[in-house]
């Protein structure tokens, strides 16, 4: 997702309106927005702030504040999920995570709200991780979303991630540091060295 969005609650939050005064203003194109796969009206920052400035709303800081990039984890495996979300924690200024543990619950909450990167177990129960690809590149608010496969069996070939949308895969057990890295080069974004902690002497 190359822009932040925000829901009609909180865009009546931001312009202390009711909800449904923020639903008629983009019912009647006056605000730009789009629909997300589960119905949800979904309006950018860029689009908000200009709606703001066009009829001389005050525009709080908050909307030109860093966004902090938004990751998915869809593993069935809860500890492999807590391990990833570790990761990511300790730059903890640059993302944010969640987690789900089917195919089903990613596609509801990606409809709920859209992350910027998905990190997406193949093997899950039910809908399995290739299947949640398909489903996400047939739509068009989704088609563009960054996938980073993981896989505890084979890996898949180059032309295979391709032919998914996937832009890279890890196999397990993963190489934590060099995921968090990938996912900063597919995002854009820098990573601050962690410091380490110092050695304790003995006395």
């Amino acid at each position: 997702m190359a822009d932040r969005t925000f829901t009609t609650t909180e865009i009546s939050r931001i312009c202390d309106v009711y909800p449904a005064t923020a639903i008629n203003w983009i019912d009647a194109g006056k605000l730009k927005a789009y629909v997300t796969p589960g119905g949800h009206r979904r309006v950018t920052r860029q689009d908000l702030i200009e709606f703001l400035q066009k009829h001389k709303i005050p525009v709080p800081q908050e909307l030109f504040e860093p966004e902090k990039k938004a990751v998915l984890i869809v593993d069935d495996e809860a500890d492999i999920a807590r391990l990833i979300e570790r990761a990511f924690a300790k730059h903890q200024d640059v993302f944010t995570t969640q987690s789900v543990s089917s195919g089903v619950e990613a596609i509801f909450q990606i409809g709920q709200k859209q992350p910027d990167l998905l990190i997406l177990d193949i093997v899950l129960p039910g809908m399995n991780g290739l299947e949640v690809c398909a489903k996400l590149r047939s739509m068009p608010q989704t088609s563009s979303m960054k996938i980073i496969a993981i896989t505890g069996k084979k890996l898949l070939v180059e032309d295979e991630l391709k032919a998914h949308g996937i832009q890279a895969m890890f196999k397990k057990p993963l190489e934590l540091k060099k995921l968090v890295k990938i996912a900063a080069d597919l995002l854009h974004v820098f990573l601050e060295p962690i410091a380490k902690e110092a050695p304790v002497i003995q006395t």
